[in-house]
C-alpha cells in the first residue's frame, strides 16, 4: 500500500488519526429496545392541531392589518426584513423557473426603500454555494401512501406541493402549510435588494428563519384588565370561569432600566383545546408566574381594533447572562448533566433555571467573564414529556423527547440594554399535527409561540456550548475552515429534505430517521467535510508545514480531539451507516449531487439505527454531546424551562429519558450498562488491565502458595473441553458478575458522582461481591462449599474485587473488567488447582457430589 505524503499524514495526526476497526456489538439488545420506543405512532385523527388553532380568528394572519412598525415607541420591529412567504402558482413558476417565493413585506430596514405591504420576489443570490445547495435538495413531489395516511391521521403535510416538479428550499418553505402563513425574517447582512424588469427583487444568501410576531416589547404583567368589556374564553385549563384575555402591562423604561414605563393593555389570547385534551399555552395565573420575575418579552401584532395581540412569550430572565448557579470542575459538571439538570422536574413546574458549568475550575467570576458580546456558541436542544392527568403515554417508562442543534450569540438587547443570549434552532422536524415546519427557527417561533410552541406544555433544556476550537473558524493563510458553520449548513440541508420528505411528501420518525439521528447525521457529515477540506487542500497542507509553531496548530489539535470524541459517539462500532457515508459523499461531490439515501424497510432501518444507536434517543444524544464538549474544555450554559407561563393543573413536566427511565432502579441500571458497554478498551486501557492483573497476582500468588490454597495443577488435558470452559468462564462468572457487582452497583464515571459517595458504593459493592460467593456455596453450589466458604478463597475474591473496582473507577469499561476477571478466574481454574477444588473435592465420591448438588436424594442405607 502506498504511503500518504508526510504533510498529509501530519494533518491527519492533528485531526486525531483513524478510528479503530469494528468492535463488539453487545449493545444490540439496548438498541433493539430503543427501536420499540422510537416507533411512536400518533393515534388517528381527522382534524389537525393546526386546523383546531386556525379556527380561532386571533391565530389567522389575515386578521392583522399591515401597518408601519413600530406601532408605538414602546415596541421594536421584530427584525429588519420581516414578512410572510406566499407560494407562487404553478404557472408563475413556469414563467419564471428557479427556486423563489413571494415575500409580503411587513417591515424593511430604514436604508431600504419603503416597500411596506408590497409583495415582491424572494430568491437566491447568485453563487456556486447557493446553486449547489439548491441542487442537493430540489425534488419533484409525489405523495406516497405513507404521506396520504399521515394526512388522513391529522398531520400537516405539504399538500399544495403535491405533483409539483423541481421544488426547491424556498418553495418548500412557502408551501409547507395549507395557508400562506409562514412568517419569516431575512438575515439582513445576507440580503441585497435588486431590480428585475423594473420590479424590486430580494436576493438572500441564507434561508430565511421563522419568527412569531411583527414587533416586540418588554413588559411586566400587572394583572387582568377587568375594565375591558370582552367575554372570557369559552374553555381553558382548570376550573371555570376562565380568566380574561386582557392584561394590564407596564413597559420597561430604557432610561431608568426598570419597569417604570407607560402602562397599557394587551391581549394574550387563550389558545384552543387541541388533541389530547390539552392546551399549548394558557393564561391562568400568568401574572404570578415565577418565570416572569424579570419581565416578559411579548411578540405579536396589532389586530384590526388596534389592540396588541401577543403571539409569543419569552421570559427575559432566562436569557440574561446572570446564572442562578455556577458549577466548577469536570466531575461536578458531569454530575450536573447526568443528574441535576432534570432533577425534581415536576416540582420545578413554572420556573426557569440558568446554570453555568465550567470544567476549568477557578472562580465563578472568571468563568462568567469568558462570555463577551458577539460570542457565538453551539446550542444543544432537548425537550421532555407531558405528565399529569392529561399527559402523554410513556410506554415502558420511556419518554423520548426531541433533539436539535442551533446557534446562540451574545447580543446587546436594545430595550433592556444588557447582554443576553439570542437563540436560533436548526430544527430537523418530522411532519406533525401542529404545523411546525422543519427549518431554522428563532427561540420565539419554536419555543415561545403560543399557538404551537412548547414553552407552556413541555420542559426544555437548551445547552449553550462555548469552545474556541469548535466555534471559531480556523485561518490557514487565506483559507477559512469551520466545523461549527459546516454543522449549521448540513442541518439546513437535512431540514429542507425533511420538508418534502425527499419528494415523498412526508418525513416520518423511524429508528434510523428522526430528529436526533438526522441532526447527528449532519454532525457526522460536517466532520467528514472538514476533514476532507483540510487533508485534500494543498494550500492548507503547505500552510501547516510552513507554520508548525502557529497557535492555529494548537487549536486544530484540540479540534482534532473533539472531532475524534464526537466521531466515536456517532459511530460506536467503528462502522459508518451506509446512508450516512453515501450522503457525505454526495454533499462532497464524490457521489452525484442530491443522491441522498435513507434506510427503507424494517430490517434496514433497524440495522442502521443500531449502527448509530447512541444517537437513537434524544436524551442519549443531548447528554453524550454535552459530555464530549465538557470533557474537552467547553463551558456550558444550561437554560431550562419547566412548563412556563400560565398554570394548567392537569399537566406536569416530566424529563426525557433513556430506556425505562421513569421506572425506579431499572432505568438507571439500563443506562449504566449502556455507558459501560460503549467504552471499548484502548491500547492504554489494555496496558492498565495487564497492570491490574499483575497487581492482583503480586498479592494472590504469594498469599495462595504460602497458605496452601494454590498449587501448580494444570487442567488443560482436554483442549476442546478446556476451550469450551474458557468461553463459559467469560460469560459466567466474569460477564454476569461484573454487570451485577460493578456496572449496576457503581456509578459510571460519566455520572460525575462525588468521590466520597462513590467510595461508599464501592464498599457496598465489594461486600456484596464477597458475600455472594459465600452464599453461593451455601445454596446453589453446595458441592463447592468447602472452597467457596474458605477464608483464603474469600480473601482472594475480595482482593480481586478491589482491583476490579479500581479499574472500573478509572475507565468505566465493562469489557476491561470482564477481561481481568476472566483472566484471573481462568488462570486459577486451569493452572493453579481451582478446577480440582471446585469440582473434585478431596475424599468426595461421585455419589456424594451428586447428593451435594441434589440434597433431596435419599442417602444409601447402611448394610
Amino acid at each position: 500500500m502506498a504511503k500518504s505524503p508526510p504533510n498529509q499524514r501530519r494533518c491527519g495526526q492533528l485531526l486525531g488519526g483513524r478510528r479503530p476497526p469494528w468492535r463488539f456489538g453487545l449493545a444490540l439488545a439496548a438498541a433493539a429496545l430503543a427501536i420499540l420506543f422510537t416507533l411512536q405512532i400518533a393515534p388517528a385523527a381527522q382534524v389537525s392541531n393546526y386546523e383546531l388553532a386556525q379556527a380561532a380568528p386571533f391565530n389567522r394572519v389575515e386578521n392583522y392589518p399591515i401597518q408601519p412598525l413600530p406601532s408605538s415607541p414602546n415596541f421594536r420591529p421584530n427584525g429588519g426584513w420581516i414578512g410572510r412567504l406566499i407560494l407562487p402558482s404553478v404557472q408563475e413558476y413556469a414563467d419564471r423557473p428557479g427556486d423563489w417565493a413571494w415575500f409580503e413585506v411587513w417591515h424593511s430596514p430604514a436604508a431600504a426603500p419603503n416597500l411596506l405591504g408590497q409583495i415582491i420576489r424572494l430568491t437566491w443570490q447568485p453563487s456556486a454555494e447557493n446553486d449547489a445547495y439548491q441542487a442537493s435538495v430540489t425534488r419533484d413531489i409525489a405523495f406516497n401512501a405513507q404521506a396520504e395516511a399521515s394526512l388522513a391521521n391529522g398531520n400537516i403535510v405539504p399538500v399544495r406541493l403535491n405533483g409539483r416538479t423541481r421544488v426547491g428550499p424556498l418553495q418548500s418553505l412557502a408551501g409547507a402549510r395549507p395557508r400562506d402563513d409562514v412568517t419569516v425574517r431575512l438575515f439582513e447582512s445576507q440580503v441585497t435588494l435588486a431590480e428585475e424588469q423594473g420590479q424590486p427583487v430580494l436576493q438572500t444568501d441564507l434561508e430565511p428563519f421563522q419568527i412569531s410576531g411583527r414587533e416586540y416589547g418588554l413588559v411586566t404583567i400587572l394583572g387582568p384588565d377587568t375594565a375591558v368589556a370582552a367575554p372570557p374564553p369559552a374553555e381553558c385549563p382548570g376550573s371555570p370561569p376562565c380568566p380574561t384575555e386582557y392584561f394590564r402591562v407596564q413597559h420597561f423604561n430604557t432610561a431608568t432600566k426598570d419597569f417604570s414605563g407607560p402602562i397599557g393593555t394587551v391581549r394574550i389570547p387563550q389558545q384552543p383545546r387541541v388533541k389530547g385534551d390539552r392546551f399549548f399555552s394558557n393564561i391562568r395565573d400568568l401574572a404570578n408566574s415565577p418565570a416572569g420575575a424579570a419581565g416578559w418579552y411579548i411578540y405579536g401584532s396589532r389586530s384590526g381594533d388596534g389592540v396588541f395581540t401577543v403571539q409569543a412569550l419569552k421570559p427575559r430572565g432566562l436569557f440574561q447572562l446572570q446564572p442562578d448557579e455556577i458549577v466548577l470542575g469536570t466531575t461536578e459538571g458531569l454530575n450536573y448533566i447526568d443528574d441535576q439538570n432534570w432533577k425534581q422536574e415536576p416540582q420545578r413546574k413554572g420556573t426557569v433555571q440558568r446554570v453555568l458549568v465550567s470544567p476549568t475550575g477557578g472562580s465563578g467570576e472568571t468563568a462568567l467573564a469568558q462570555w463577551q458580546e458577539n460570542d457565538i456558541a453551539l446550542v444543544i436542544h432537548l425537550f421532555g414529556g407531558i405528565g399529569g392527568k392529561h399527559g402523554e403515554a410513556t410506554p415502558g417508562g420511556t419518554v423520548s423527547g426531541h433533539f436539535a442543534y442551533g446557534l446562540a450569540q451574545v447580543v446587546q438587547e436594545p430595550i433592556a440594554q444588557e447582554l443576553q443570549f439570542s437563540v436560533l434552532y436548526q430544527q430537523v422536524y418530522a411532519h406533525n399535527s401542529g404545523g411546525l415546519i422543519s427549518g431554522t427557527h428563532n427561540w420565539e417561533s419554536f419555543t415561545g409561540d403560543m399557538q404551537r410552541g412548547w414553552l407552556g406544555i413541555r420542559p426544555i433544556s437548551d445547552v449553550v456550548v462555548q469552545l474556541d476550537a469548535f466555534t471559531t473558524p480556523f485561518k490557514f493563510g487565506d483559507t477559512t475552515v469551520s466545523l461549527f458553520w459546516e454543522l449549521l449548513n448540513q442541518t439546513q440541508v437535512l431540514a429542507a429534505r425533511y420538508r418534502t420528505g425527499d419528494g415523498t411528501g412526508v418525513a416520518a420518525v423511524t429508528p434510523a430517521t428522526s430528529c436526533v439521528q438526522d441532526s447527528n447525521q449532519a454532525l457526522y457529515i460536517a466532520i467528514e467535510q472538514i476533514k476532507r477540506q483540510i487533508l485534500e487542500n494543498p494550500a492548507i497542507v503547505a500552510w501547516v508545514k510552513a507554520n508548525p509553531d502557529s497557535p492555529e496548530i494548537d487549536r486544530i489539535q484540540r479540534f482534532g480531539a473533539v472531532g475524534k470524541a464526537l466521531e466515536t459517539m456517532l459511530i460506536p462500532y467503528g462502522a459508518v451507516r451506509p446512508d450516512w457515508k453515501n450522503n457525505a459523499a454526495a454533499l462532497a461531490g464524490i457521489a452525484p449531487a442530491g443522491n441522498f439515501k435513507s434506510p427503507t424497510g424494517l430490517v434496514k432501518g433497524a440495522i442502521s439505527g443500531i449502527l448509530s444507536w447512541r444517537t437513537m434517543m434524544p436524551r442519549w444524544g443531548h447528554d453524550e454531546v454535552s459530555r464530549v464538549f465538557l470533557e474537552n474544555g467547553a463551558q456550558l450554559w444550561f437554560l431550562r424551562t419547566n412548563m412556563v407561563g400560565g398554570n394548567d393543573p392537569l399537566v406536569e413536566p416530566i424529563p426525557p429519558t433513556t430506556l425505562f427511565g421513569l421506572v425506579p432502579f431499572v432505568g438507571r441500571a439500563v443506562q449504566r450498562l449502556t455507558d459501560a458497554i460503549v467504552v471499548w478498551p484502548s491500547w492504554a486501557m489494555a496496558g492498565l488491565g495487564a497492570a491490574a492483573l499483575a497487581l492482583y497476582g503480586l498479592f494472590a500468588l504469594p498469599f495462595g502458595f504460602r497458605n496452601g490454597f494454590l498449587s501448580r495443577r494444570p487442567a488443560l488435558h482436554h483442549p476442546v473441553s478446556a476451550g469450551l470452559g474458557l468461553v463459559r468462564l467469560f460469560f459466567v462468572p466474569a460477564l454476569v458478575e461484573e454487570i451485577v457487582f460493578r456496572v449496576w452497583l457503581l456509578p459510571h464515571p460519566v455520572e460525575g458522582v462525588p468521590g466520597d459517595r462513590w467510595l461508599v458504593w464501592a464498599v457496598v459493592s465489594l461486600l456484596l461481591f464477597v458475600g455472594f460467593h459465600w452464599l453461593l456455596g451455601k445454596t446453589l453450589r453446595q458441592a463447592a462449599q468447602p472452597t467457596l466458604g474458605d477464608p483464603r478463597f474469600l480473601t482472594l475474591v475480595g482482593w480481586l474485587g478491589l482491583v476490579l473496582t479500581g479499574v472500573y473507577w478509572i475507565t468505566g469499561s465493562l469489557w476491561l473488567i470482564v477481561f481481568v476477571h476472566w483472566a484471573a478466574a481462568a488462570i486459577w481454574i486451569y493452572g493453579l488447582g481451582g478446577r480440582q477444588r471446585l469440582w473434585h473435592q478431596p475424599g468426595w465420591t461421585k455419589q456424594r457430589r451428586q447428593q451435594a448438588h441434589h440434597p433431596r436424594l435419599e442417602q444409601p442405607k447402611a448394610e
